[in-house]
């Protein structure tokens, strides 16, 4: 008895190592004083710092959040787990491994080194598909490989993202029964945006199940309700039986030029939906329990039929989207904002409109106290 209980924790052992193996290594942002950022992965396994309280410390990149350089001999540290000291780099040079090829950094030259667990995500109940971009349409979570058109990469938010031309650039995963996360206990959908435009309409991501059910879209996240809307993001969650559930931010919350962090929600145990901005709420909704519509194709920036009348044929984004995930629950507030912050380098994200602007703006329409 005692053999096979032993045999049964090595084996236990093995399979934890292996799942381990299979985690994408984590990825590093390296801020320089000259003003240029490096981003890539760690050519060694361990970093080397020597602390005048602990003598030298070597920590491999999954344990470090981030190293603030003070000055070229002194930096702080700051561990996975919180722990902060004062340290410095006991090698004079960094490798790491980039898109163009193995580069060596001076130590002296780094201003701040951040650290992404890269498939962190992976880690959370409920995920049921990650497509990170780094530098193909591969889905890190399933089965679920993207069919790419005219897609290119550049750096993203977390390492590479992909480029949308606003033109013919689409992504889309043909109708895959193992992608339905509306018959789970709810969704999210979630992912970086950089727009270029956020005038009018373009789609972020959409079930479009017209091939079965003529002249019917799904589950919806797009930028735009309405033509001429500015800096408006839009989550429809369609219900099987083709209704409607819109959540509207206000104008403005969405700007052109630089990454945020968008998710839309639905919990069918409260029928409540949420639209998130940067970690924060910018529309709430509550209809009680229906399935949301998730079959068909799945597109990634574009519409690609004709629904006379809604101004949206052939819609599409123009920008860069990273780490887009959806899965089959609902994430709570504080899990959308500690995605986004493991996914800024542990940095905060900026708030996407003054507070007080948001809590009086609800359903597309604001509050009786807003002026």
């Amino acid at each position: 008895m005692k053999n096979i209980t032993v045999l049964f924790l090595i084996f236990l052992f093995i399979q934890a190592v292996q799942a381990a193996d299979t985690n994408p290594p984590p990825r590093l942002t390296v801020e320089l004083r000259d003003g240029s950022r490096v981003v890539g992965e760690s050519a060694g396994k361990y970093f080397r710092f020597h602390s005048a309280l602990l003598g030298e410390i070597k920590l491999a990149p999954k344990d470090l959040r981030a190293v603030e350089c003070l000055t070229t001999n002194s930096a702080k540290l700051t561990t996975a787990n919180g722990d902060v000291l004062t340290v410095s780099f006991a090698d004079s040079a960094l490798g790491v491994k980039t898109s163009f090829g193995r580069v060596e950094l001076a130590a002296g030259s780094i201003r701040k080194l951040s650290v992404t667990v890269a498939g962190a995500a992976g880690l959370r109940p409920g995920l049921v598909a990650l497509w990170s971009g780094e530098d193909s349409g591969k889905d890190s979570a399933g089965n679920h490989d993207l069919e790419l058109t005219d897609v290119s990469f550049a750096e993203g938010q977390v390492g590479r993202a992909f480029v949308m031309n606003g033109s013919s650039s689409c992504m889309k995963l043909a109708d895959a029964a193992g992608l339905n996360p509306g018959t789970g206990d709810g969704l999210t959908l979630s992912a970086w945006i950089k727009p270029n435009n956020v005038y009018g309409f373009h789609p972020i991501l959409e079930w479009n199940p017209s091939g079965k059910l003529p002249g019917i879209i799904g589950v919806q996240l797009w930028i735009g309700n309405v033509p001429g809307s500015q800096g408006v993001l839009s989550g429809q969650l369609v219900g099987d039986h083709g209704e409607t559930h819109s959540l509207i931010s206000p104008p403005g919350t969405v700007v052109a030029g630089r990454f945020q962090q968008v998710a839309v929600t639905y919990d069918k145990a409260t029928g409540a939906g949420a639209l998130y901005v940067n970690g924060v709420v910018v529309a709430r909704g509550s209809w009680g329990r229906f399935e949301p519509l998730t079959t068909g194709d799945l597109w990634v920036s574009r519409r690609p039929t004709d629904h006379p009348g809604d101004w949206t044929y052939n819609a599409f984004f123009s920008g860069l989207l990273d780490e887009i995930s959806i899965y089959n629950r609902a994430l709570s507030a504080a899990e959308i904002k500690a995605v986004g912050i493991e996914e800024n380098h542990g940095e905060p994200l900026p708030p996407p409109l003054p507070r007080p602007f948001l809590q009086n703006y609800r359903n597309g329409s604001f509050g009786e106290g807003f002026r």
